[in-house]
This record gives C-alpha cells, structure tokens and sequence, in this order.
C-alpha cells in the first residue's frame, strides 16, 4: 500500500448511503408538501452536502424550518440504516492496509448507526479507531477531528491518507497536512482540492 494510514469517510465511501439518503431527503420534503427531484438532490449531496442541499432547497421554501425539516429527515432515515451496505473491495482494502502494517480509522459525523455498521458487516476488528458524531468536531474541510486521531494514535501525516467521496473529505486531508483520495463512482464530482489519486473503484487501491 503507499500509504500506511488510512481514513476512511463513512457515507457513500465504506457504505453505499447515498439511495437511503435521498429517499429519506425526498420522503422528508413530501411530509412538509413539497416534491423535491431526488435525482437533483442526489447531485447535490454528493457534491456538496447535505446541509448544503437542505438550504439550497430551502430557499425556495421559506416557509419551512430547516430543524423541523432535518429531524424529519434523520427519523426517516434511521429506518434504513439496517440495509446499508459497504461498497464493494472495502472490506478487501482495509484487510490489505492491517496486512501491511498499516491502521483503518473512521472518520464520520454519523454517530451510532456507523458503528453499528461496521460490526453488522464484521469490519469492526479492521479500525483502530475514529470519531463519530458523539464527539462535535467541526464539520470537513475542518481538520480538527483527523488532528485529533492523528495526535491520539501517534500517526505520520506524511505516511497517512484521507480517503472520501467528496471535495471536502480531500480538503479536510490537506489541511491536516496529509494526502487525499477522492472515491467518485460516477463521476460527478469536479474536484477544486487536487486529489493525489482519483477512483472509480476501490479495486484500484488493491491494483
């Protein structure tokens, strides 16, 4: 591997989230009696965020609060979360990195259902550990919580690497002063962060 540490972003990255998420985005607007186009709103997310995509939508509808509106998202979303599933070569992936002589860690503002996750799918015994939403860091490109870990674990930022699915994941990697991979399946994202390696499959980590 070229890199001995690796951190890893939870949502649409370890786990396939994102068609939970927008079901959950849409079904959530449709409560307030708004139709949002979950195609659109897919993009959205994974360019940006998904507060970002709630306050893009809810410019058009004033009306609505966005606490109200996000509280109605994640209790529709939490019924979902026993169906998510890891992305194809990430169990494979992270095997190789512990083989290696490197360590996993979880980096995510998901709180329990994450780690719920990785037992459901026996890939907790692969991290040596990680932050979850119960901590508050700063949100990404904030490098507070990779500090953190990499202060905590006693971890070369010159040997580790944050591994994510969107331009801030990377940003967040550069500017804890280590290097990024951007995981972009279907090509939507158009990176301003100069990823140090692109990837439409996690294969190519094993490759």
């Amino acid at each position: 591997m070229q890199y001995r540490d690796y951190f890893w972003d939870f949502d649409g990255n370890l786990f396939d989230t994102y068609p939970a998420m927008t079901a959950s985005y849409v079904k959530a607007w449709q409560s307030f009696g708004v139709s949002i186009d979950g195609t659109q709103a897919y993009r959205q997310m994974r360019q940006n965020s998904l507060g970002a995509t709630m306050q893009v939508d809810l410019a058009s509808h004033p009306e609505i609060d966005l606490a109200e509106l996000r509280a109605e998202y994640e209790s529709i979303e939490s019924t979902y979360q026993a169906d998510f599933q890891p992305f194809e070569y990430v169990k494979e992936v992270c095997q190789a990195v512990v083989a290696a002589g490197g360590r996993n860690f979880l980096l995510t503002h998901r709180s329990q259902g994450a780690l719920e996750a990785l037992e459901k799918h026996n890939l907790s015994s692969l991290f040596s550990g990680g932050v979850t939403g119960k901590q508050h860091f700063a949100r990404k490109p904030s490098p507070d919580s990779l500090n953190y870990l990499c202060q905590k674990y006693g971890v070369d930022k010159n040997q580790a690497v944050m591994v994510g699915d969107r331009d801030l994941d990377v940003m967040a990697g550069h500017n804890a002063g280590m290097a990024g991979i951007l995981f972009d399946p279907d090509d939507l994202i158009m990176p301003q962060s100069k990823p140090e390696l692109r990837i439409r499959s996690f294969k190519s980590l094993l490759d």
